[in-house]
């Protein structure tokens, strides 16, 4: 650890002194202090060490919101293991890619993911499967990593520039790519937290956002780092939610769609008015930040990020200038570019490029793609957006090449379902686009042209995309034409917006 390093690690040790009897974490029954974190994690990484795990040793973590993530992940720090945390929304054969990828060691799994746990142990060099509920014929019990001793280990930290957390991002090539984060990257975000919404506004954290989610980790460690108590929602329930926020007087939460309207619904309807919460942060409607904002005291933060800037780069108040993503965050240079990179005058669209130490480190042993994003000494975001003259981002939409969708949070690429679609023999051609969705922000549409006298259904197609790929890239709506638009030769994918986008 190098004189002018401050580690994740060193944060745990800091504030077992500073908050030793504060509450850090809650999930479900356990309650653990900031003077009971250090001991947990220190068991862990030596059982972690006892079981022959080596720094840059990869485990893969397939949990839902738990104690155990969050100590795991602590403990990586210490000694230098790089977790891979896998969307547990995500199909079977996604994760197989992921961890084709980037070739975990062993893979930490809770009793319901069994059966995609077993679908990838082939995976593991020695078929490591280790499980946090109880040991079943597949695993061996979680139990077994944790060691007696709670001393703290001698052997020294690793850098906090070295690979700390894998975060698979969508597959724009149908291959998901592995986005590594450092500690640093996650402390510059933690500080981007304080800086802007302020330590009293994240005291008590609701962590409904999964801890594979960027908002969801950054949200827990920013936390956790300022001396704030984290409430863990291992799934999601609106008025458990709304009963946490009450009882445990937290005071924000991150939110995309739905998070937000049911919360409020919830709300509404336990006659409850929030009244601890300060801050909510995230992607939302217009209508869902308004509700917020006229049924209880907090304010409701926006901005632009992605896994590869380990959250916001931009943020604002949403009301400060509606419809914005917010300014530059004080650790970021944010510009608008043009093809060939050079900046863009103000109010002109550009590709959205960043600076600053919540950068991702690299795309997991994928060099080509890790160069292009990062060419010309700036993060190359695939966005498009244009600033006003007051500094205020507003995003436009992807660049072709990454043309996105933007659902309940997640992001689904239109190439990926697609390829799926055109695997069907009755499909001939299709396109996917973006339509807006009250619930969702966007939802999924397959605009498809089917082979002639196909008695294809919507469900057939729906259940065909289901069943290969994760379920929320499965399309809402599904609607047959005669033919698509083409330009060229190529599919004129604003065309069929313009359409079909309704």
């Amino acid at each position: 650890m190098a004189i002018r390093e401050h580690s994740i690690y060193d944060c745990i040790v800091s504030n077992a002194q500073s908050f030793p009897n504060e509450t850090a974490l809650v999930s479900g029954e356990l309650r653990l202090t900031f003077a009971d974190v250090p001991l947990h994690v220190n068991c862990l990484a030596r059982g972690l060490r006892n079981m022959g795990f080596e720094k840059g040793d990869r485990i893969a973590v397939l949990l839902n919101n738990c104690a155990e993530y969050a100590l795991l992940l602590a403990a990586c720090t210490r000694i230098g293991l790089i977790a891979v945390c896998l969307n547990t929304r995500t199909s079977a054969d996604e994760m197989r890619m992921v961890l084709e990828n980037t070739k975990p060691k062993a893979l930490l799994f809770q009793t319901s993911y069994e059966q995609q746990a077993e679908a990838l142990r082939d995976l593991l060099p020695a078929r490591q499967l280790y499980s946090i509920d109880e040991a079943s014929i597949l695993s061996t019990s979680f139990d077994q990593f944790i060691d007696e001793d709670p001393s703290p280990l001698i052997k020294p930290q690793p850098g906090v520039d070295e690979g700390w957390l894998i975060i698979p991002t969508a597959a724009v090539d149908g291959i998901p790519k592995g986005a590594l984060l450092s500690q640093r990257n996650v402390l510059a975000s933690a500080a981007v937290h304080l800086q802007h919404f302020g330590r009293e506004a994240i005291k008590g954290h609701l962590a409904a956002l999964p801890i594979f989610h960027v908002m969801g980790l950054t949200s827990s460690w920013a936390t956790f780092i300022s001396g704030g108590k984290n409430v863990l929602l291992k799934q999601f329930d609106n008025k458990l939610a709304v009963q946490l926020i009450d009882v445990e007087k937290l005071t924000y939460f991150g939110s995309f769609p739905p998070v937000l309207e049911r919360i409020l619904d919830a709300a509404k309807e336990m006659d409850s008015g929030l009244e601890s919460l300060k801050v909510v942060y995230g992607l939302e409607g217009p209508q869902n930040i308004q509700r917020l904002h006229d049924e209880t005291a907090a304010v409701f933060w926006t901005g632009f990020g992605q896994a590869e800037t380990t959250a916001f780069v931009t943020a604002s108040p949403a009301a400060e200038r509606t419809g914005s993503s917010g300014r530059a965050t004080l650790i970021n240079s944010v510009a608008i570019v043009n093809e060939v990179d050079e900046p863009v005058p103000t109010g002109e669209e550009g590709e959205i490029v960043v600076r600053g130490e919540n950068i991702f480190l690299e795309y997991w042993d994928r060099p080509e793609a890790t160069a292009y994003a990062q060419r010309n000494g700036w993060h190359h975001t695939g966005d498009i957006g244009r600033f006003d003259k007051d500094g205020y981002l507003w995003y436009v939409k992807r660049k072709a090449e990454k043309e996105l969708i933007k659902t309940g949070g997640e992001n689904v690429y239109p190439g990926e379902v697609e390829s799926v679609l055109l695997k069907h023999a009755e499909i001939i051609n299709c396109c996917v686009i973006g339509v807006p969705d009250k619930t969702w922000g966007e939802a999924v549409k397959a605009v498809c042209v089917l082979k002639e006298g196909s008695k294809l259904s919507v469900e057939e197609v729906r259940d065909h995309v289901g069943g290969q790929i994760a379920g929320f890239k499965k399309p809402r709506k599904v609607i047959f034409v005669e033919e698509l638009p083409h330009e060229k030769d190529v599919m004129d994918r604003e065309a069929v917006k313009a359409k079909w986008g309704e």
